[in-house]
């Protein structure tokens, strides 16, 4: 089944925010709340986890897939509010935190959105001021959640170089940030190696290898039963798909790859409308897969 990442997925996991920019809380003795989509949004999630928790000094832990602003643009708002609770990440992502010109592409890229969210905003303060990692998270970790619940980390890069996913044994859950593709309007699979095409596909080699019934995707949707089952190896189609298309494209153009983006971002953007993402990220996206592709990382 695929549903809307909207209020409950089952006892015990709530979708909060909004299924554009869904926060994935994991309920239990230890709540954890996997991503905080973008600054505007931060009301919001703590809105809904007050919903949920009661106190939300209850959350124990807040676990990031990857650095991108769509990701973890919300997460140092809710770190002022919940001081106690430990982010987790990747070494990588904590890397990338800490850099003064990735912090400003993250305030850049939020600044549009946070004047058209003002009424959401209202007087808080959800500027993205870096982000300090308590916890850094690596390859096998288990984190005991209490209760019989835990979270196996995995590194899954190929999105970007600090992805991590992150597997709820006993729920037979998944939360892979875009490490797994991403769909658009039709359902489609939207392959999103912006890092590396080779470490992609090894990292949905992995995810493919685990018994999923539950897959909580980064934006609008959670898939369940066969379709959670299933998806995995269409993912893997998909991108072998998309990666042979960028490479006929770039022979067609004589390895222009501005030519090449502005052919795909015209057939898959704007002449379908299926798109689920604004222009500009988008365009950013797709101008690191034909880069990973040209250059056969």
């Amino acid at each position: 089944m695929i549903i809307e990442s909207k209020g409950r997925i089952q006892d015990g996991i709530y979708a909060i925010g909004a299924a554009e920019l869904p926060g994935y809380l994991l309920m239990g003795r230890h709540p954890v709340l996997f991503d905080a989509g973008m600054t505007f949004m931060g009301p919001l999630y703590l809105a809904e986890l007050k919903n949920h928790l009661g106190d939300v000094n209850r959350l124990s832990f807040h676990f990031l897939t990857h650095s991108h602003f769509d990701h973890a643009g919300a997460s140092p708002f809710l770190k002022r509010h919940i001081p106690n609770m430990r982010i987790g990440a990747s070494p990588a992502a904590a890397e990338t935190f800490r850099k003064p010109n990735a912090v400003e592409l993250i305030r850049n890229l939020s600044r549009s959105l946070e004047e058209k969210y003002r009424d959401l905003i209202g007087n808080e303060d959800v500027n993205f001021q870096g982000l300090e990692i308590d916890l850094v998270l690596t390859e096998g970790m288990e984190i005991d959640l209490g209760a019989g619940l835990t979270c196996k980390v995995m590194a899954t890069p190929g999105h970007t170089r600090d992805s991590l996913s992150f597997y709820i044994p006993a729920m037979k859950a998944v939360i892979a940030g875009e490490a797994a593709g991403v769909f658009d309007r039709n359902f489609t699979i939207h392959p999103e190696f912006t890092s590396s095409y080779k470490d992609y596909m090894n990292s949905l080699h992995k995810l493919a290898s685990l018994d999923i019934e539950i897959l909580m995707m980064s934006h609008f949707f959670t898939l369940t039963a066969e379709d959670a089952r299933g998806y995995m190896k269409k993912s893997i189609d998909k991108t072998n798909i998309f990666k042979d298309r960028i490479e006929g494209c770039l022979a067609d153009a004589n390895g222009d790859r501005r030519s090449v983006v502005q052919k795909i971002f015209k057939e898959d953007f704007e002449d379908t409308g299926a798109i689920l993402q604004d222009a500009r990220p988008y365009l950013i996206n797709l101008e690191a897969k034909v880069r990973v592709i040209a250059e056969g990382r």
